[in-house]
């Protein structure tokens, strides 16, 4: 098959550009022609590409896209030779969702934003404030933005943000059998949410619960033959985790530390490593700390990760392990919303218990008084273990 290179050094298929270059241009010709399918999670977006405001609203729509995992484009990405009535009918025919901003009421939006309407059930219409709306499209709900300042940029993430929420097409949860995969798939998140602008991701959370959380994980802990990928995987989660922490976004962490009992008198080698990590990192200096609260659970936590409104990610055992091999990842709106719920009141009360049994209450910082409070734990527990091997166990 012959082989063309686009400007980026991308391969294309000779066959493909021809496939598109073969197919009418008449839209209800190339539509049965095509034979193409909604991809899950794809966006086009119908909008003029020379007013004023339309690099910061392409922005500001990329950054609404990027936090919930949605890949946008719109007609002028297009490397390939292609007429580009025929990339334009590609996008209506594939996308998920389509965004038509009708500021300026652009005759090329209107003509895509009409056979949108035909075609697909997911359609927004978006207008700068003070503009007009056709009569015939004023029946439909319209999202009105000023980007002149910050605050407008923030009231439309807000709208269509919960638009968008409302109309993606949720499917059933994925199990991954895995502790590698799921790690993969953890990093691959994180990288979304990073791929914002650092106001958005301040505005952003990524929630913890477990054992010691990924802080916790040391370059040198000794992992059996044939783990080393998994370990470099967890290496770069925390690597991850910490990069998002230091340009302020939120991190909130339940963790359950070692405590004695009968049945756990003391921690094993990789538990005690994991401690002292944590223990070396909560007292260093790294910026990181500025943005992550801890709190302790008495008792141990389900394995769950939510980061931001991407994804959540629950860990079970199968037996006796390392790692999670049997993960349950859920991109839904309305399910990652309701565990953010249930772990923000579970947070606040763990933050009450940590500081009343483990606080002290001469630092009115909440966040460093917190930090404070786990180093506490954290060393008695390393006092109270004794030296040698023993039942207890990480994660």
């Amino acid at each position: 098959m012959i082989k063309v290179s686009d400007e980026d050094g991308i391969n294309i298929s000779h066959r493909t550009v021809l496939r598109r270059l073969d197919l009418p241009m008449y839209p209800k010709a190339f539509i049965a022609a095509a034979h193409l399918t909604r991809e899950r999670d794809r966006v086009f977006v119908a909008m003029p590409f020379n007013e004023p405001h339309s690099a910061t609203l392409w922005k500001v729509l990329q950054g609404i896209c990027s936090i919930r995992g949605l890949n946008i484009h719109r007609a002028d990405e297009s490397v390939t030779p292609n007429l580009i009535i025929c990339d334009i009918l590609e996008e209506l025919e594939r996308a998920e969702i389509i965004i038509a901003d009708i500021t300026g009421l652009n005759p090329n939006v209107l003509y895509e934003l009409g056979i949108a309407h035909v075609r697909c059930d997911s359609v927004i219409i978006l207008c700068q404030n003070g503009k007009s709306v056709p009569f015939d499209l004023s029946a439909f709900r319209c999202i009105f933005f000023d980007l002149n300042d910050n605050r407008g940029g923030v009231d439309l993430s807000e709208q269509l943000g919960k638009t968008l929420d409302s109309l993606r097409l949720v499917g059933p949860p994925l199990v991954i059998n895995s502790k590698l995969e799921r790690t993969k798939a953890i990093i691959d998140d994180l990288q979304k949410l990073a791929n914002l602008p650092d106001d958005e991701i301040s505005r952003e959370t990524v929630w913890f619960s477990g054992s010691l959380s990924s802080f916790s994980i040391p370059e040198n802990e000794q992992f059996p033959p044939g783990e080393e990928e998994y370990q470099a995987a967890l290496l770069e989660e925390k690597n991850a985790l910490i990069s998002l922490a230091r340009r302020g976004c939120t991190v909130k962490c339940i963790i359950t530390p070692f405590i004695p009992s009968p049945a756990n008198p003391k921690m094993d080698t990789k538990f005690k490593l994991r401690h002292q990590c944590l223990l070396k990192f909560l007292q260093g200096s790294d910026s990181a700390l500025s943005a992550i609260d801890w709190v302790i659970s008495p008792f141990r936590q389900k394995n769950l990760y939510i980061i931001g409104y991407i994804s959540c990610v629950e860990g079970y055992k199968k037996g006796i392990q390392r790692g999670f091999d049997l993960n349950l990842r859920q991109t839904g709106f309305n399910a990652i919303s309701a565990d953010i719920s249930m772990y923000t009141v579970l947070f606040s009360h763990l933050e009450v218990k940590t500081l009343s049994i483990y606080g002290n209450p001469e630092i009115s910082d909440r966040r460093e008084a917190l930090k404070q409070a786990v180093i506490n734990c954290l060393t008695k527990a390393l006092e109270d273990d004794t030296a040698g091997p023993g039942n207890g166990s990480g994660s």
